[in-house]
C-alpha cells in the first residue's frame, strides 16, 4: 500500500502522503493497546481488530485503481487510459486522451535480484540499503527495550508510547520539508548516537521518579529511530525504480526484521557484557551516517520507472524520463518546462 500512494503522489506531496501513511502505524498500534487496556474478552478484541482490515479491504477492491505508471511501463496502455480517466474522474479533473503516451518497449523482466546484477551502482545503492534497514530496526527496538516500564501499568505504558509516535509524524513531515532526504536521515543517526553514548553513562539518579538518565535517553533516542525508520521508507521508495519497487522494498523489509530479531537477544547480553548493545547501536549509526554519504538526494525529483533511471539517479545523472500530468494524478511531479511534457 505504501508503494501505491508513493506512484500516485506528486513529488512536492510525497512527504505528506508518506507521513499519513506512517502515522495510520501509529493509530493501529493505540487502537490495539486502548481495547487490550479496556477489553477484557479476547475474541471480541481480535473481531474488534479484524474488522476495520476488511472494511480497508473492500474500498481498495471497489474504488482504487491500478497504479497508472505500473500499466504504463508494463505497457498495458488500454488500462493505463482507463486508470487515468478514473482518477481524474474522482479528484473532478477534465481529462482527455487525445494525445495518446507511447508504451515502454518491455524487453526484460526485472526482479529484486537485478538491483545485484544491472550495475555496480545499483550494486552498492542496494548493499548500502540492505545495512541501513537492518541498522534502522536494530536500532529501533534495541532503544525501545532499554525504555522500560514508563508509568507502571503495562497497557498506559504502550499507550504512551503510542501518543509519542504520533507526535513524531509533524516532526518528520517538516524536518524532511525544511532539509531533504539524507540530510535528516544523516541528522538520525547522528542524533541516535548521542543517545548511545549518553545511555553509557554510569548515572542512576532519577531525574523524574522512576525515569533516571538512562531511561531518557533511550526515549529520545527511540523517537530518532521512529523518524529515521519512516523517513528511511520513504527515500528507498524513491531511490528504487517502478519495475522493482514492490520486491525491492519486501527483500528490505525482511532484512529489517533480522534487525528485530537480534535486538532481543543483544539486550540480554548485555547483562553479561555492560553496554554492548549502545556499543552495536553506536557503532551501526555512525555507519549508516558515513554510508548516505554517497547515496542520491530525491526530493521533488522523477520517480524512476526503470533499472537505467536507477542507475541515472545513483550515479548523479539527469533523467529524461516520463513524467505523467501531474494535475491529473500527480504520479511525477518537476518544475522545469522541459521536463512536465505529456
Amino acid at each position: 500500500m505504501f508503494i501505491y500512494q508513493t506512484e500516485l503522489t506528486v513529488g512536492k506531496m510525497r512527504n505528506f502522503g508518506s507521513q499519513i501513511y506512517n502515522e495510520m502505524f501509529s493509530v493501529g498500534m493505540l487502537y490495539g493497546a486502548l481495547l487490550s487496556a479496556y477489553i477484557e474478552n479476547f475474541t471480541v478484541i481480535c473481531i474488534a481488530l479484524i474488522a476495520p482490515a476488511l472494511l480497508l479491504n473492500l474500498v481498495i477492491a471497489v474504488w482504487l485503481p491500478e497504479s497508472p505508471m505500473w500499466l504504463h511501463l508494463h505497457n498495458k496502455q488500454v488500462e493505463f487510459q482507463k486508470s487515468l480517466e478514473y482518477v481524474a474522474k474522482f479528484n473532478g479533473i477534465k481529462y482527455t486522451n487525445d494525445e495518446k503516451v507511447e508504451g515502454l518497449p518491455v524487453t526484460k523482466t526485472h526482479t529484486a535480484t537485478s538491483l545485484f546484477t544491472y550495475s555496480r551502482s545499483t550494486k552498492i545503492t542496494t548493499f548500502i540499503f540492505l545495512f541501513t534497514w537492518l541498522s534502522a530496526s536494530f536500532c529501533y527496538w534495541g532503544l525501545s527495550f532499554n525504555v522500560g516500564d514508563l508509568i507502571g501499568d503495562l497497557y498506559m505504558n504502550q499507550i504512551l508510547i503510542c501518543l509519542i509516535d504520533l507526535i513524531n509524524r509533524p516532526i518528520n513531515y517538516y524536518g524532511v520539508k525544511l532539509t531533504n532526504r539524507v540530510t535528516f536521515l544523516r541528522a538520525c543517526n547522528s542524533g541516535m548516537c548521542i543517545s548511545a553514548i549518553v545511555c553509557m553513562i554510569p548515572y542512576e539518579k532519577e531525574i523524574f521518579p522512576n525515569f533516571n538518565l538512562t531511561k531518557m535517553s533511550a526515549l529520545a533516542g527511540r523517537m530518532l529511530a521512529d523518524l529515521y525508520f519512516s523517513t528511511v521508507y520513504l527515500y528507498t521508495a524513491e531511490v528504487l525504480p517502478t519495475v522493482v519497487r514492490a520486491s525491492g522494498l519486501g527483500m528490505f523489509s525482511s532484512c529489517a526484521r533480522i534487525g528485530s530479531i537480534l535486538a532481543p537477544f543483544v539486550v540480554v547480553a548485555n547483562t553479561y557484557s555492560p553496554n554492548i548493545n549502545f556499543s552495536i547501536i553506536l557503532f551501526m549509526s555512525t555507519a549508516c551516517f558515513v554510508l548516505y554519504r554517497w547515496m542520491p538526494e530525491t526530493r521533488d525529483k522523477l520517480l524512476p520507472g526503470t533499472m537505467q533511471e536507477m542507475k541515472d539517479l545513483v550515479e548523479g545523472r539527469v533523467r529524461h524520463g516520463l513524467e505523467m500530468r501531474g494535475d491529473v494524478v500527480g504520479l511525477l511531479d518537476s518544475d522545469s518546462e522541459e521536463e512536465t511534457r505529456f
